[in-house]
């Protein structure tokens, strides 16, 4: 009988164990959602067990905003705006003084959020939130300040400076935030950073940050929209009810092509303004400025029951250290930039808005003064030209004697570009834009292009010369292409020595992809990413060789849209590259004269004389409910722009209203030879762009847009509302256009301009022939 009482005993020990074997797999699992304090016994965080996830807060009782102001203390004012802060909860409150209105760091009832579990209400709660990585273990996990951080805090003058410190994980994160005139700035300078713990050799690495990510937060019984800098704009509406998309999120200026994808991204629109915003329909709107380390910083966005809460968000995050995925034995495995912080300063600016019907077009006056004010966005010369972009020559494989052997092929000659341009002004386009690409040996050939030497394969220089006094004559402004994003061997630059690393250690070649598959491309050959450590010497070379050609204009190539880093020994991070650019671009403003750019980000604004493929749409996620104009909004009146090019798009003339609409010049692709010819080339992208096609109807289409925008091309555009298929655009001379997407026409006072009556009875591009 003891024998057997001890038996039961064994057993009942060996089944107690494995009731327990699940709960040690938890905790030996990584988790990216629950911070590294779960393993420490000495936590205070209650919430950091899994169990608590689903808990209710019941016996919440919900408060106003007047009672959470009276326990909050006044730390800042000035004539417009008055800061509170409570330390006890991590809140930040900021009132705009014009109407009372009170804008939140934190919905100030986030705890009592029936939808949301304890992360999620931590994470509403919090003013700072870090991600951070081990290196050893490849691992990332989350840190939010109103859970794991200690706070203390000083005020001087109209500067209240809040020091997070995240023991556990030995974080020390200052942030300032200070009262402007007319804003709340967020600043912090990443050299105060502490990352490890004085008495400890573990080594955890901050990887992103993100300040103040619920200032715009709205809650579900709240009607208004976030504006998204998504191509030409998207708005997202609060609690849009679409709980099956997925959350936005983007790279500002675009992902860093460093990091070579496996399969073919999407085909989607850039972010080209570090902005985002908040508008509600009780007049009030709120504009985020990322003023600092806006190269490389993430917009993010979701709605209610998306994001398992009952509150929209619509925040930023800086990325420190960026990551890199490669593959061994078909794993893909996760590697952190193994150096220093390199963004200097990270900093946003908040400018609250108001007024009787605030909308989009308010937030955009607000951002183009910023511009004008503070990055010294100077207001151009405006016009609306017609932009063609020309392409000259390519390499093409051809057999010889029954040999492939690669030979340089003219696309456009100057002698064809000549007759191009004067049809066209012979058609109405009485002004123009031409830019030429691949008009240089170096650019044919695919090697780094500095010479501004033309390349006889186009023709003599005799027609060149020929080409450029016809320009001349027409009021035609040149601009010719350089573009050194990829490269190939040459000319004083070589691929092992002067291609950009990517964080993994390897180098970056980028690949082209099948079009049908999205794989990769096995008969093109990756081509070399250019360092940009090597863009100060590339761009003065550049403008010496423009300046002695006589040229008086350029067209950067993929510079004022394409940033990038190079995270090998030479260690250049995208703000450094950024700076080179902007650089560059001053040198290419003061010393050549015109600069014009195709596509810019908000950096290039400052140097830039004209923009062409100026997006007229968004990149159209499930979760958007709409495109904004907004970046035309901005631009309008202060540089001039063009649409995407109007023959590449599925529905041209839809384009043509969508540019009318958006008070945008028009844009098109031409080449001198039949397209059929281009295949099996980097022109074959290029399929639609036959300037026998299309020389008749650019110019009809140019002359539909110059009569529809004449007298407002120098406005600046103050209101603009969509109702089914058709658009209202209000400009600050009180003009109204408003444009029929259905019936392809556009009314201008009393002034109707029917599409068709230009192009002719059929539309499209034949109707001359």
């Amino acid at each position: 009988a003891e024998m057997q009482k001890k038996y039961m005993r064994f057993i009942a020990g060996i089944a107690a164990m494995c009731m327990l074997m699940p709960s040690f797999c938890v905790f030996a699992e990584p988790d990216n959602e629950v911070s590294e304090d779960m393993a420490q016994t000495e936590s205070s965080e209650a919430d950091t067990n899994e169990n608590d996830e689903g808990t209710e807060k019941s016996d919440y009782v919900m408060r106003t905003e007047n009672e959470v102001l009276k326990t909050m203390k006044r730390a800042c004012e000035n004539e417009n705006l008055i800061l509170f802060y409570s330390e006890e909860e991590d809140l930040i409150a900021l009132e705009n003084k014009k109407n009372g209105y009170v804008w939140w760091s934190s919905p100030i009832n986030a705890e009592g959020d029936p939808a949301a579990k304890t992360t999620v209400r931590k994470e509403l709660e919090s003013s700072l939130v870090v991600v951070y990585g081990d290196p050893d273990q490849r691992t990332g996990s989350t840190l939010r300040s109103a859970k794991n951080a200690k706070m203390s805090y000083s005020i001087k003058g109209d500067t209240l400076e809040i020091t997070y410190r995240f023991p556990l994980a030995g974080f020390v994160i200052p942030v300032k935030y200070t009262l402007e005139e007319k804003c709340l700035r967020a600043h912090a300078d990443t050299s105060g950073f502490r990352e490890n713990k004085r008495d400890s050799d573990e080594k955890r690495i901050i990887l992103e940050l993100s300040v103040l990510p619920n200032m715009l937060a709205s809650g579900s019984y709240e009607n208004g929209y976030y504006i998204i800098p998504d191509g030409c704009g998207a708005k997202i509406d609060f609690n849009n009810g679409k709980t099956e998309a997925r959350a936005y999120s983007a790279k500002v200026y675009g992902t860093d092509i460093t990091a070579v994808p496996q399969t073919a991204p999407d085909k989607t629109e850039e972010v080209l303004l570090p902005v985002y915003a908040s508008v509600k329909d009780n007049g009030n709107a709120m504009l985020a400025v990322i003023s600092r380390g806006d190269s490389n910083v993430l917009i993010q966005s979701s709605v209610s029951g998306l994001n398992k809460s009952s509150y929209n968000t619509c925040s930023s995050r800086f990325v420190l250290r960026n990551t890199d995925t490669y593959y061994m034995n078909s794993e893909p495995l996760t590697v952190f930039e193994n150096s220093d912080i390199g963004l200097e300063s990270l900093e946003l600016k908040f400018f609250p808005v108001n007024g009787r019907d605030t909308g989009c077009a308010d937030v955009a006056a607000v951002y183009r003064q910023y511009l004008t004010e503070n990055e010294e966005v100077e207001k151009k010369n405006i016009s609306l030209p017609l932009s063609i972009d020309l392409y000259g020559g390519v390499t093409r494989k051809e057999p010889f004697l029954g040999i492939p052997v690669t030979r340089k092929k003219a696309v456009t000659t100057y002698e064809k570009a000549g007759e191009i341009v004067s049809e066209l002004h012979e058609g109405g386009a009485d002004e123009m834009i031409v830019s030429l690409d691949n008009w240089t040996d170096d650019g044919i050939k695919g090697k780094v292009d500095v010479s501004a030497k033309p390349s006889k394969t186009l023709g003599s220089q005799s027609d060149f010369n020929e080409m450029t006094a016809l320009f001349d004559s027409l009021g035609v402004r040149f601009c010719p292409v350089v573009n050194n994003t990829t490269f190939s061997s040459g000319n004083g630059y070589w691929e092992f020595s002067d291609t950009a690393m990517r964080a993994s250690g390897q180098y970056s070649r980028q690949i082209s992809f099948n079009p049908a598959y999205g794989t990769r491309d096995g008969l093109k050959k990756p081509q070399a990413l250019l360092s940009p450590a090597v863009f100060p010497e590339i761009f003065d070379r550049i403008t010496t060789g423009y300046s002695r050609s006589s040229l008086r204009g350029i067209c950067p190539g993929d510079i004022t849209t394409v940033l990038y880093g190079d995270y090998g020994k030479k260690h250049i991070e995208r703000s450094v590259s950024e700076k080179y650019i902007c650089d560059g671009l001053q040198k290419f403003d003061e010393d050549i004269g015109f600069v014009y750019s195709k596509g810019a980000c908000a950096y290039a604004f400052e140097h830039t004389d004209h923009i062409s493929d100026a997006p007229l749409r968004s990149s159209g996620y499930d979760i958007f409910d709409g495109d904004l104009p907004f970046y035309q909004m901005v631009l309008h009146g202060l540089i001039p722009y063009s649409s995407s090019t109007v023959n590449g798009d599925p529905d041209p003339e839809r384009l043509i209203l969508l540019a009318a609409s958006a008070g945008s010049g028009l844009s098109y692709d031409l080449t001198g030879i039949e397209t059929s010819e281009l295949k099996d080339t980097e022109y074959d992208i290029y399929y639609y762009a036959d300037s026998s096609f299309w020389t008749g109807y650019a110019a009809k289409s140019q002359k539909f847009i110059t009569d529809v925008l004449a007298d407002v091309k120098e406005d600046y555009i103050t209101g603009y509302s969509v109702s089914g298929n058709e658009i209202t655009t209000v400009y600050s001379s009180g003009t109204v256009i408003k444009t029929d997407l259905e019936n392809e026409t556009v009314v201008c006072g009393n002034k109707t301009f029917a599409l068709a009556d230009y192009l002719g009875k059929d539309g499209g591009a034949d109707s001359d022939e």
